[in-house]
């Protein structure tokens, strides 16, 4: 492929999308990995441009401009970015995909691409175009796999992970979807890694465990133009050293580099540590999602969660101390969750005082331990990535039906998304009204979507030796749209 191919300058970036209703779909929340990368090129010298299909439809004339074209994608966009790719080679363009799904799936993705990038993207992705454009042989690319006279090459991954501190900031100019570029939901990445390994995440698949952050005075100087502005720390654990993020936390106010406000990720075990959390409420923390997964002492330790049920009491105490709203992440369908555990899991939410929650089933990502298992037990009920968003279930529990997990989910979830529990207004935390009224919004809305496709778990649940040899996917697009 690399022989063929002109001289490559002109990049084009796209981020395919969710064509089903979730938890972004009231606000346009961009992931970082292509603003990033579009910094890194430009620094080498290529032209870049953005491209989301949240915003806009692609007009595939224009993108037949750019020498070549990368599109990102996670499972649940997967199959748009196939899409993309097909009808952009049927054009003879060049593609390159990289996310977690096709780093996991090299296979599947080839058949819609010519490169697939694995893991993170900015040195191999630089790697691969340079190796295009000097006419070097593809296999000394670390991290890339590709096709080579119709068979599938997987190159080692390289044992390199990104310094963070070579890392630009995100550039979001390159995207001329923005009217302001400056307009764009504030983000913030100050590191990546994560030292637990929950079975069901595929960010140690990515990532990988070695925690790695960018310096104090980088992300200050990130930070400056959105001082008075709300922005979100991306991170997937703010927290993972609590002394760097104090660091940063205490150079913000010296600096007086302080958003309006901030949200962020950490871990309930974080709270052990009122320090950290002053310094939060001191710099505008005012959401943490925290994942707190399960109220089930043995699910807990199925996923390898690393915390405890009291520990997770203890950390809602220090988040309503010191005022920072909790949205509390939950994972359900693990073999000893039952009917009972999802009624138990809000009646705890709302026990507590838990400002906003999102349940979701437990999903086979690809490359996760999870996925592994769920296959090797013959329990995946499809592969239509599209539902692989956490909404829908997608495989069979133990201890109960997936009808019933699927069902359940919906129930507890309009039930703490009540008009009533969104009337119980802390007036220190006006946003969880307004949070509680969007989540009773889409709660019902999603229900409306599928309401076939909880009649098509049920018919798995009657025949599933049948199912299994069905046309799953067919069924689903037809009941999901």
């Amino acid at each position: 492929m690399n022989n063929r191919l002109p001289t490559i300058k002109k990049v084009a970036l796209v981020e395919s999308k969710a064509i089903k209703t979730h938890i972004f779909s009231r606000k346009w929340s961009p992931r970082l990995g292509l603003p990033i990368l579009s910094a890194v090129l430009k620094k080498h010298g290529y032209e870049v441009e953005l491209f989301y299909q949240q915003l806009k439809p692609l007009d595939y004339g224009y993108l037949m401009t750019f020498d070549i074209v990368g599109v990102s994608a996670l499972t649940s966009t997967v199959q748009d970015a196939y899409r993309i790719g097909d009808a952009l080679q049927a054009r003879g363009k060049a593609v390159i995909m990289g996310g977690p799904h096709v780093s996991a799936q090299t296979d599947e993705a080839l058949a819609h691409c010519d490169y697939v990038v694995r893991g993170e993207g900015e040195n191999t992705l630089l790697a691969l175009l340079a190796a295009i454009n000097e006419g070097q042989p593809l296999s000394g690319v670390p991290g890339i796999s590709y096709r080579e006279n119709g068979e599938v090459v997987q190159n080692p991954s390289s044992i390199t992970k990104v310094d963070m501190t070579s890392l630009p900031s995100s550039d979001f100019s390159a995207c001329k979807m923005l009217s302001d570029p400056k307009s764009h939901p504030g983000g913030i990445m100050f590191s990546r890694g994560c030292p637990f390994d929950c079975s069901f995440c595929s960010v140690t698949t990515t990532y990988g465990k070695k925690y790695r952050h960018k310096t104090t005075e980088q992300i200050i100087e990130e930070l400056r133009p959105f001082t008075g502005r709300p922005v979100c720390f991306i991170d997937d654990n703010f927290a993972a050293v609590p002394k760097k993020t104090k660091e940063l936390l205490r150079a913000m106010i010296k600096e007086k580099v302080i958003p309006s406000r901030y949200s962020c990720q950490i871990r309930a075990s974080a709270s052990a540590d009122e320090e950290l959390f002053d310094l939060m409420r001191q710099t505008g923390c005012h959401l943490a999602g925290v994942g707190l997964e399960s109220v089930s002492p043995e699910t807990l330790k199925a996923y390898h969660k690393g915390q405890t049920c009291d520990q997770i009491v203890a950390s809602i105490k220090v988040f309503q101390k010191y005022n920072i709203g909790l949205h509390g992440m939950f994972v359900l369908g693990a073999d000893n969750d039952t009917a009972d555990t999802i009624h138990e899991t809000v009646s705890f939410a709302l026990e507590h005082g838990i400002d906003t929650i999102q349940i979701c089933a437990l999903t086979p990502l690809p490359g996760t331990a999870v996925h592994g298992q769920m296959v090797a037990e013959g329990r995946v009920l499809h592969k239509n990535w599209d539902l692989y968003d956490g909404l829908h279930v997608n495989v069979r529990p133990v201890k109960m039906t997936s009808y019933e997990l699927q069902t359940g989910i919906i129930r507890e979830m309009k039930r703490f998304y009540s008009l009533g529990n969104a009337f119980k207004i802390d007036v220190r935390k006006l946003w969880r009204f307004r949070n509680r009224l969007i989540g009773w919004y889409l709660v019902r809305r999603w229900e409306k979507e599928n309401t076939g496709y909880c009649e098509y778990l049920a018919a798995q649940d009657r025949a599933p030796a049948m199912a299994a040899n069905a046309d799953a996917e067919t069924a689903l697009i037809s009941t999901a749209e």
